[in-house]
């Protein structure tokens, strides 16, 4: 048997011997975020968090395939929350950090979660300071890592060669998926617990704010967190780590679809719903602060900017372009 990350079932953690025990017709019912394969069958959790050779939320033998749909409880997002970062938190099989960077998401995950974090960025960025100001104030164990523009040089040709999409956007958030993977992998983790999909389930971007349909959109942004998913772990893959997504637990995507547009976006107000439970465990300024996307907040965009102005290109697509051509015997 090959088995990698969690499975769970109404709250329950299988052990490793229910695992190896476990029948199609349960593993239909259950949770989680695992790759597993026996002699009978390959499965890979509802989402496709957990990454494997297989497609996400099958049970599939040779000439046969089943789908995968948690069943879960109908609950408040206060309690969906709390619940998916304990089955998350309490999974011991691999050793596991936070990944923090000051913003709502991810605090609250830590406060809940209660383990080590890891904040990435340069010396100077926000999120380096956003997390270390949070970490201080709630009493939060932080780890920090600080990325140069030599780092960022030194990993574009890997980077490059293992992203499924190569877009200037992809570049940059896949760089500081890199070095949140390669921060986790130094500080002895091989699973971390990311913020991950709470924009596009509580409507965390600005431009929701100006949606005539605010469900379409959400949903439609949902659906792109795949190609998202992909690009994540293939970064974090690179030190042999993997991203646990507590917001994209079945439970916390049925209690944020109970919303109507009001509670989620107001004006210059995003997440409002998120907020509030947050709000019960955080400062109110970390609770209701907007917060700059990773690839800004961690100082990797301008970086790299700079870096591909400095080998005389116009812009980020034209400096990868340039790696690969350079590059030619790893592309």
């Amino acid at each position: 048997m090959k088995f990698r990350g969690w499975i769970e079932h109404d709250g329950h953690i299988l052990t490793r011997p229910e695992i190896e025990s476990v029948t199609p017709a349960y593993l239909q019912k259950c949770g989680g975020e695992f790759f597993l394969q026996t002699k009978l069958f390959t499965a890979r959790d509802h989402y496709g968090i957990m990454p494997g050779p297989a497609p996400a939320g099958v049970i599939s033998f040779s000439n046969e395939e089943l789908p995968i749909h948690p069943e879960v409880p109908d609950l408040s997002l206060e309690d969906a929350v709390r619940e998916a970062v304990r089955l998350r938190a309490e999974d011991r099989s691999e050793a596991a950090v936070v990944t923090l960077s000051g913003g709502v998401d991810s605090t609250l995950i830590a406060v809940l979660a209660d383990l080590p974090c890891i904040a990435v960025g340069f010396s100077d960025s926000h999120d380096l300071a956003a997390a270390a100001d949070a970490a201080d104030r709630l009493n939060l164990r932080l780890n920090v890592c600080e990325i140069t523009e030599d780092d960022i040089e030194e990993a574009l040709p890997t980077l490059l060669r293992i992203l499924p999409a190569v877009t200037a956007m992809d570049i940059e958030i896949g760089l500081a998926g890199y070095f949140i993977g390669r921060a986790a992998n130094h500080f002895g983790a091989e699973k971390i617990l990311t913020g991950q999909a709470a924009d596009e389930l509580f409507g965390g971007y600005a431009r929701y704010g100006r949606s005539p349909n605010l469900r379409s959109d959400l949903a439609k942004d949902f659906l792109g967190l795949a190609s998202q998913r992909a690009r994540d772990a293939a970064a974090a893959g690179c030190f042999g780590v993997w991203y646990s997504m507590p917001y994209m637990d079945e439970r916390v995507i049925k209690a944020s679809r109970k919303f109507s547009d009001d509670e989620l976006v107001k004006g210059d107000l995003r997440k409002i719903a998120l907020r509030k439970v947050a709000e019960k465990y955080l400062p109110e300024d970390i609770a209701w602060k907007h917060k700059k996307a990773m690839q800004y907040g961690t100082g990797t965009t301008t970086a790299l900017k700079r870096i591909a102005k400095k080998n005389g290109c116009s812009d980020i697509n034209e400096y990868a372009r340039k790696i690969r051509s350079s590059h030619t015997d790893v592309f």
